[in-house]
């Protein structure tokens, strides 16, 4: 017995010695290194402790390499479905980081009401630090921060239901009749053979958003299709993989290395002076008593409160100005042609849909006349496809929305100030516990029905406050130059010809054959 224990004794003793044999070779080691590596890793692993602590409670998600985080992982083609995978097994809220910044992920309706509305004073503003967003709409309606954001978009809102909406359905035979009647005509004159839908409805669109926001005098038509070919540019830098990149490493580092981001900053200055020569002119020329289009409302408007000595006169700045405008008229014309022929797309694929709204449009509107914004509300399932066919594009699959301005918590997570909201479109959209079938293409289910209840609304032009401006603008057109290409055409792709929605909104082509219904 105490030759064993005298053996465990000496095996102890010997444990001990060698681990202090290879404490000592450790510490003569780290002597030897020069002081800045070992600052160095004492560093990283501070950032490391306070990366791990500051992530306790926040949403699970997927790691990533250090400070680039899954960007490296991700392409522009499947980034939605990669993340769409991450939300069957992280659930509706993740988080994952990418160069430096944390994003919330918001794959359902439900969460992005929580954010955006419930508590939509933790989440109202657009990310401060630099992203390309950020860049070319600097100051814009759209990105602007604080009381600017509040005072221009109340002016902006205004204006636009005045100049925009409400000339829409109070002008139309001197705009967007006009429009839709060319549009006819010069589908007939193809007579079926293929050209590219977007490219005609940039140029109706183009017209409609003259006469709409800056009548016969304020900006030539061929000035607004100059600044929408520039405009182009920047959509196309405008890739889901780009839309994620924010910080200094992104603004010094990866964007300047990228062609595109290169041709899109030198198109935006471009766009940028061509607005800012019109806006010197309108000033040159400016009538206090005769507004004459959106410029001269602004000017007006920035007068106002300078002759009041009101504080926020100072938000009304030509910047502001000058590349709200270029969103507007972006989105307004090129956007809104995408987002046309996106449905137009999808009615190609499934032609007994197309069929349906068709008879529809007989039974209602006739072929003797133009539909109106009258037949809207009886024209039901048109309606109905509008909204499905909304639901099932992914024309914007992802959105990186708002950061949070003070902590808070979503879904019973922690959300750290500095976070960034991402608005899954493609998630949301396709929930199955909203929507029965979701991949399913069903405009049906957006029919109300005795003892069924409607699924939610399609959220593309985003939720709360910050969403889109001009959904109602869009809106009404898309529904008109729908109800007007259907009842005059039936519509098909040429033979060999495949197009996503997501290249058709990136390149502004759609290749059709418009077959006119009248010609058997």
């Amino acid at each position: 017995m105490q030759n064993r224990r005298r053996a465990t004794v000496e095996r102890v003793c010997i444990c001990i010695i060698f681990r202090m044999e290879i404490l000592d070779e450790i510490l003569d080691y780290y002597s030897a290194l020069p002081p800045a590596a070992i600052t160095a890793a004492l560093v990283v692993i501070l950032i490391t402790l306070i990366y791990i602590i500051s992530r306790k409670g926040v949403p699970p998600g997927p790691t990533g390499l250090p400070y680039l985080g899954i960007w490296p992982f991700m392409n522009n083609e499947n980034m939605h479905l990669k993340l769409h995978k991450m939300k069957e097994k992280y659930g509706d809220v993740f988080s994952f980081t990418s160069t430096g910044r944390l994003y919330i992920n918001l794959g359902s309706i439900k969460a992005l009401k929580e954010a955006h509305i419930t508590k939509s004073e933790c989440f109202g503003e657009r990310l401060e630090d630099f992203s390309m967003l950020g860049y070319f709409f600097r100051d814009a309606v759209v990105f602007v921060r604080g009381e600017a954001w509040k005072a221009i978009r109340k002016f902006f809102l205004q204006v636009l239901k005045e100049r925009g909406s409400v000339s829409i359905k109070n002008t139309m035979s001197d705009s967007l009749y006009e429009s839709l009647k060319s549009t006819v005509k010069d589908l007939k004159s193809r007579n079926g053979e293929p050209l590219n839908l977007i490219e005609l409805l940039t140029d109706k669109c183009n017209a409609v958003m003259r006469l709409s926001l800056f009548g016969d005098v304020g900006i030539s038509e061929e000035q607004i299709r100059e600044i929408n070919i520039l405009f182009a540019d920047e959509i196309a830098c405008m890739t889901p993989m780009n839309v994620l990149l924010a910080g200094k490493f992104a603004k010094y580092i990866i964007f300047p290395l990228k062609p595109e981001y290169r041709k899109a900053r030198s198109s935006h200055r471009k766009a940028e002076k061509i607005l800012l020569d019109i806006v010197n002119e309108h000033k040159a020329t400016y009538d206090e008593g005769h507004a004459r289009d959106i410029i001269d409302d602004y000017i007006k408007e920035r007068n106002k409160r300078r002759s009041k000595g009101d504080p926020t006169a100072e938000y009304f700045t030509d910047v502001s100005l000058t590349n709200s405008l270029i969103q507007f008229m972006g989105d307004g014309v090129l956007s809104l042609a995408a987002f046309i022929s996106v449905i137009i797309r999808v009615l190609i694929d499934y032609p007994e849909e197309q069929e349906k709204v068709y008879k529809e449009i007989v039974e209602v509107v006739g072929l003797e006349r133009q539909p109106s914004m009258d037949d809207k509300s009886k024209l039901t399932y048109l309606n109905a496809v509008i909204l499905e066919g909304n639901r099932v594009s992914d024309m914007f699959p992802v959105f990186p929305s708002l950061e949070c301005t003070k902590e808070t918590t979503l879904n019973g997570y922690k959300i750290p100030k500095g976070a960034v909201t991402l608005m899954n479109f493609y998630s949301a959209h396709k929930d199955p516990d909203v929507f029965e079938d979701p991949l399913k293409f069903n405009p049906s289910r957006y029919i109300q029905t005795d003892g069924k209840r409607r699924p939610e609304l399609p959220v593309t032009f985003g939720i709360g406050k910050r969403a889109c401006l001009g959904e109602g603008y869009v809106m009404m057109q898309l529904f008109l130059f729908l109800a007007t290409i259907i009842q005059n055409f039936r519509l098909t792709l040429p033979e060999g010809v495949t197009t996503s929605t997501h290249e058709l909104f990136m390149t502004g082509k759609l290749q059709v054959c418009a077959h006119p219904r009248d010609q058997k």
